[in-house]
């Protein structure tokens, strides 16, 4: 096993393989299938509305539950575009964060076209390859860590405003 998840409501587990697929073990019953055959071996795997798998072929592919090709992003001919190493999905499981080497890319679920599209990309240069991704529990940032040691935390919200004079609000969604 290279990768792990569980979904969002916690009855269920993904873990990704060294043999490129994806299985979901139902944690009350005990029972497992493989759901998903990923190009690569899936080194980055996280579930929110859909599951997000990237793997060391430079591709990235959402999935349904039952293993249906959502979106697909191929990457495979920018050279600079090396392994996705991580991924993680914000609480409400509309936004996915996946690492490569010296960037990342965040994920956003259009509710209206019920498609993935490419968010954000950061390049962060001399930042190696991410290690590990985390999201705050409110949604409103998340936290990479590198192979060399830093650990840096990302604002992701639409809009911010003060209401009173005294506090601060986020915007972390249209709604």
């Amino acid at each position: 096993m290279v990768s792990l998840t569980s979904s969002p409501d916690g009855k269920f587990l993904a873990c990704g393989l060294l043999d490129n697929s994806v299985i979901k073990i139902d944690i009350e019953k005990g029972e497992f299938a493989q759901i998903i055959s990923f190009s690569s071996i899936p080194y980055a795997l996280s579930w929110g509305l859909s599951i997000g798998v990237g793997g060391n072929d430079g591709k990235v592919s959402f999935y349904d539950l039952a293993g249906n090709v959502i979106d697909r992003f191929d990457y495979s001919m920018d050279k600079k575009v090396k392994d996705f190493s991580c991924s993680a999905s914000n609480p409400r499981g509309d936004a996915i964060v996946m690492g490569n080497y010296n960037r990342f890319y965040l994920y956003t679920f259009n509710s209206r076209k019920n498609k993935w599209a490419e968010s954000q990309m950061k390049i962060i240069e001399n930042y190696y390859t991410v290690s590990s991704i985390c999201w705050k529990p409110d949604g409103t940032k998340f936290i990479t860590g590198s192979l060399c040691g830093s650990v840096d935390i990302f604002d992701v919200c639409m809009k911010k405003s003060v209401v009173k004079g005294k506090f601060e609000v986020s915007y972390i969604s249209s709604s």
